[in-house]
């Protein structure tokens, strides 16, 4: 019998570069009990994609022990991780295209992993209809995932993921694209799904609403557990059994940060006092806000009475928007409500079937496809809810390329701004390959800002940044609109709500 769902022991995980090895993890421990339910927080970069992606078998530990569903992975050959995954693992994603079979309706998305484990087609079926009937979706059973809602979506492919009763359900960033109501639904549903086969959890996720579904909470940090609590609890600091303790950045600054202590103990616990007072080094901050624009501007783009229609369901009915040079907008609404597709619109990436779509001047209905892509070229940068970097070159290298095809103006230095602006700078010569989700993410948003664009178009570009990060992206698309780019913006996120100079609801 399994007892525990997850032993990891001081695992290590080296990502080789072409300039040396990248440490993703350095001597993390975690354990996770059949049953459990637990929610991995911590900054970009910290490790928590890579952790998922050792647990998985996906990646290889460089060293240390891991153990899943009873299977040790170290060692296991490529059909014992794939009978791991296969028959022990339920594995939702954050972005539910990658989930999800268009050309299959929801009954028989849910039905796949039942077919792959051996299920005869009519059993499948049918107990995909029990599950989705079971859990409230049933309604959805017979729709295609292009006629779904972005919560409808992720709510399905929780249960595409554990239609086969898994051992061991690996949620990563799974509500960072979506509305509260839907997050809320999508949690439950996790929350559901686990307790009904008593399946271990595990949640990797910058929310903190996350918690509330989960039993315990970890916070990861340099690659190693940092802190961890109960929901209702106070927050502890993990000491390994090397001795390692990490001190959280706010309890560093409020005492004064210092490069070197003394520890000593003390009848109550453990002291640890600065050797030379105080004195220490300044704090990494988001560049500064850049404040309160013009009252008026030109319209850097336009729409009017924009109708999308995609199979059986409108997306976007009659739709206007004004896009203001030199301002920050942002497009809000509801999971479904059509954000990204009137993004795309504007981009030219979605043809409306009725509306007048202008950018910078020109009507893009008289283009065609070659005329689409000079506009976008000479004028708007897009960066959508996938960042597509050129995987073989450097964070630096994708800027310097993205430049040079654009013909941007402005010193080359500019770059290297944007790298600082966004906390990419110790990072410029990495291959992007080795990076982590959020800083993909700040990497597609610097190259986008560096060509000093007319129109900057961003679809959720802080969905998978923690807090101190999307405060730092939240400042470059601030900076951007204030040396004159139309910055338009689709997000849930209040931080860049708050920030907008105008915000746009959609129905």
């Amino acid at each position: 019998m399994v007892t525990a769902a997850v032993s990891a022991h001081d695992v290590f995980c080296l990502y080789p570069t072409p300039r040396g090895h990248v440490a993703a993890l350095r001597g993390l421990t975690l354990d996770v009990a059949a049953g459990e339910r637990v929610v991995v927080h911590g900054p970009n970069g910290s490790g928590k994609t890579t952790l998922l992606r050792v647990l998985t078998g996906e990646r290889a530990p460089s060293a240390g022990a891991v153990r899943v569903c009873g299977v040790e992975l170290a060692g296991a050959d490529a059909r014992a991780r794939q009978r791991l995954r296969g028959r022990h693992l339920g594995l939702v994603d954050q972005h539910h295209g990658r989930t999800l079979r268009p050309e299959l309706t929801v009954r028989d998305n849910v039905a796949l992993q039942l077919r792959i484990c051996g299920v005869r087609p009519s059993a499948a079926r049918r107990r995909a209809g029990d599950l989705l009937d079971r859990l409230g979706l049933g309604a959805l059973a017979d729709r295609r995932p292009a006629g779904l809602s972005g919560g409808e979506s992720q709510r399905v492919a929780v249960c595409a993921a554990v239609a086969h009763g898994p051992a061991l359900i690996l949620a990563d960033e799974p509500t960072g694209e979506l509305d509260r109501a839907s997050a809320e639904a999508v949690y439950d549903l996790l929350a559901t799904c686990a307790a009904d086969t008593d399946a271990a959890l595990i949640i990797v996720s910058h929310d903190a609403d996350a918690a509330r579904v989960a039993d315990r909470v970890v916070r990861t940090r340099d690659g190693r557990l940092s802190e961890e609590w109960a929901p209702s609890g106070a927050e502890s600091l993990v000491v390994d059994d090397r001795g390692w303790v990490r001190l959280p950045e706010p309890l560093r600054h409020r005492a004064g940060v210092a490069t070197r202590v003394v520890a000593s103990a003390a009848p109550d616990g453990i002291v640890l006092a600065p050797v030379a007072g105080p004195a220490g080094s300044p704090s990494s901050e988001p560049v500064a806000d850049a404040g309160p624009q013009p009252a008026s501007g030109d319209l850097a783009a336009r729409v009017r009475g924009v109708d999308v229609r995609l199979a059986d369901r409108v997306i976007l009915s009659g739709q206007d928007l004004d896009v203001p040079a030199g301002r920050l907008s942002v497009v809000r609404g509801r999971s479904g409500s059509g954000k990204s597709t009137l993004l795309r619109v504007l981009a030219g990436l979605v043809r409306p079937s009725a509306g007048e779509v202008v950018v910078a001047g020109v009507d893009l209905a008289g283009l065609d496809r070659a005329g689409l892509a000079a506009l976008r070229r000479a004028s708007l940068a897009f960066v959508g809810q996938g960042a597509a970097l050129v995987e073989t070159l450097s964070v630096a290298e994708n800027l310097s390329f993205a430049r040079s095809v654009r013909g941007a103006p402005g010193p080359a230095d500019d770059a290297e701004d944007w790298l600082a602006d966004l906390g990419l700078t110790a990072l410029r010569d990495r291959p992007v390959g080795v990076l982590s989700g959020g800083e993909r993410q700040r990497v597609a948003v610097a190259r986008a800002l560096c060509t000093r664009p007319a129109i900057a178009v961003l679809d959720e570009p802080t969905s998978r940044q923690d807090e101190a990060n999307a405060e730092r992206v939240v400042s470059a698309l601030r900076a951007a609109a204030a040396l004159g780019t139309a910055v338009v913006v689709a997000t849930h996120d209040p931080l860049l709500v708050h920030a907008a100079h105008q915000a746009v609801t959609l129905p």
